[in-house]
């Protein structure tokens, strides 16, 4: 398999031995094609996505809109293709050489193209931030009766309160940065409504942040997902320890990382969730940081798969 043998042409090929009907396979697909076409690879990704039987052209649109060059490359596209029976036609030399040089050109272009978006997107993110400080100058600390804290039986630990762009007595929760210009500083917010909707700041950076609830020299640092998790267990089950949101799954290892940097000599616990994902990635985080893992357990016929969910099933418990 030789990178320089694909073009549009062969492109077309390729995706008539790969299903665009299941959507994970389908957004790699797409991810590959812009990473390896850009826009010139738009129509005809859209072409095999509409024999998908749930095909809509706005999903299409934003998904594409949403995929970064380089994320997954064509060869990952390729692979699939192989394994549905695939097979590359003989090239003459003449045909190879000029393949070549069309993927080269292609290869600068891609790379430049990069280039801009990344700096574009850095200049969002820098923007997003300013825009977040400015927020954060206009709000009160959150009230300990906010309908969301109660109803999670949990205190606000520092965050914030107001209204923002139809947010509407929402808490307020600053997200830290821990890479490039934006380490350590404030890179977006999270809004969490009266009735539980969570929304990022738009524009902003959620990857890599965190939130430190509370901080305790020299004690063990447990690091969670979302916010009533940690409130949860900074109340209840870990009142001695630093504890820190990351928000989702997905945050857990930058946030990990760089308080192992900063504090090498600290116990980690990860404090996952309790689904697949949430057991899978605090297991691997825990595994980086030399570090422990905490999952709340559930009985069958109980729903939850966070501490506070544990919390909330067992403080109903207590009180029957």
């Amino acid at each position: 398999m030789n990178r320089q043998l694909i073009n549009l042409e062969t492109l077309v090929n390729i995706l008539d031995y790969v299903p665009s009907d299941d959507r994970e396979t389908w957004v790699k697909s797409l991810m590959a094609i812009k990473s390896e076409f850009g826009a010139d690879g738009e129509d005809i990704a859209r072409q095999w996505s509409q024999q998908a039987s749930k095909f809509k052209e706005r999903d299409f649109k934003d998904v594409w809109k949403s995929c970064k060059n380089g994320v997954i490359n064509i060869g990952w596209l390729i692979k699939q293709a192989i394994n549905n029976g695939f097979k590359f036609t003989p090239m003459t030399y003449e045909e190879k050489a000029r393949l070549n040089t069309e993927v080269m050109k292609r290869t600068a272009e891609n790379k430049r193209l990069l280039a801009k978006e990344q700096q574009q997107l850095e200049q969002q993110y820098l923007l997003a931030s300013e825009q977040a400080h400015r927020i954060l100058e206009q709000c009160k600390e959150a009230p300990f009766d906010h309908p969301y804290l109660v109803h999670k039986q949990i205190e606000p630990y520092g965050i914030q309160f107001g209204s923002f762009a139809g947010y509407n007595d929402a808490l307020i929760i600053p997200v830290a940065g821990t890479i490039g210009p934006l380490d350590g500083n404030i890179q977006t917010l999270q809004f969490i409504m009266p009735n539980g909707e969570k929304r990022f700041l738009k524009g902003g950076k959620k990857a890599g942040g965190y939130y430190p609830l509370q901080w305790v020299d020299d004690a063990p640092i447990v690091i969670c997902e979302g916010f009533a998790t940690g409130a949860t267990l900074a109340q209840h089950y870990t009142p001695f320890s630093s504890v820190i949101c990351a928000f989702d799954a997905g945050n857990l290892k930058a946030a990990a990382l760089r308080l192992k940097a900063l504090n090498p000599t600290c116990q980690f616990i990860i404090a996952g969730d309790a689904d697949i994902a949430g057991k899978e990635k605090a297991i691997e985080v825990a595994r980086l940081v030399d570090g422990l893992v905490a999952l709340p357990e559930f009985k069958q016929g109980e729903n939850g798969t966070d501490w506070n969910d544990r919390y909330l099933l067992d403080s109903k418990g207590a009180a029957l």
